[in-house]
């Protein structure tokens, strides 16, 4: 193989440059969605249930308000602060991964080189070829415990997320999607914002499907289907509970 010109150079200088950093930031922010849809997901679920099951057992619409907007704040709550713990056992999971690797290559170099050389050779290159690679990236530590990580345990280098802004993009997003199927219940009586309450949350799972799906580039009809599929299941769950209990109790 000829040595790469100059040329060829510059020009993956500059792609890197405009387009694949470009890129790898874009994917990230896109990576976001997981917390958004959790985070919508289950505000516009729970509390759809709760107030449905209320309804169903018909306390009266202030008993409503209170168990919705209870259930909203709390779950707000617990929704963020579960997606900050678990951020953050994951970030210290990949610390600590990537230390023990670092210290492997420190204590045991040469049999480190010849499990990068396995890998490679498992991927397709000769065996010559893949020695000589990687002895090549061992002359860097910095380059080969990053491929290390890469090859042996499948993690980025830099894997681990904002567990913090992870946790706020949940629990905002839950308390913002909680306020769908409550507001009906201030403005109507119960029985006018039972349905209403409903309907305007099935449609906004289907949007959010359609939106997740979009993102993922999945087919958006069957996304927005999936999650509403989901919404009907919890409302009707929260209903049966409502009058099942109601009819016990009572």
């Amino acid at each position: 193989m000829e040595p790469i010109g100059e040329a060829q150079r510059e020009q993956a200088r500059v792609h890197i440059r405009e387009h694949a950093l470009g890129e790898a930031a874009r994917i990230e922010r896109l990576s976001r969605i997981r917390e958004f849809v959790l985070g919508a997901q289950d505000g516009l679920l729970v509390p759809l249930g709760v107030v449905t099951g209320m309804a169903a057992a018909n306390p009266g619409k202030a008993a409503i308000l209170v168990a919705g907007l209870a259930e909203a704040v709390a779950g707000s709550i617990a929704m963020g602060g579960g997606s900050y713990l678990a951020s953050e056992a994951e970030e210290g999971l990949y610390v600590a991964e990537i230390q023990d690797e670092g210290r492997e290559i420190e204590a045991e170099p040469e049999r480190e080189i010849a499990e990068l050389a396995l890998i490679l050779e498992e991927e397709g290159l000769e065996r010559a070829a893949a020695e000589q690679v990687a002895q090549g990236l061992a002359a860097n530590p910095n380059v080969f415990l990053r491929t290390k990580v890469q090859k042996e345990l499948g993690l980025s280098p830099d894997a681990g997320g904002d567990a913090g802004g992870d946790a706020l993009v949940v629990g905002a997003t839950y308390l913002g999607a909680a306020i769908i199927p409550l507001w009906p219940y201030f403005l109507f009586a119960v029985h006018v914002a039972l349905p209403i309450s409903i309907a305007c949350t099935l449609v906004a799972l289907f949007v959010l499907g359609v939106i997740k799906g979009s993102v993922a580039r999945q087919r958006l009809l069957f996304a927005g289907l999936q999650v509403l599929l989901i919404g009907g299941v919890s409302a009707g769950v929260g209903w049966v509970i409502g009058h099942v209990v109601t009819k016990i109790v009572g």
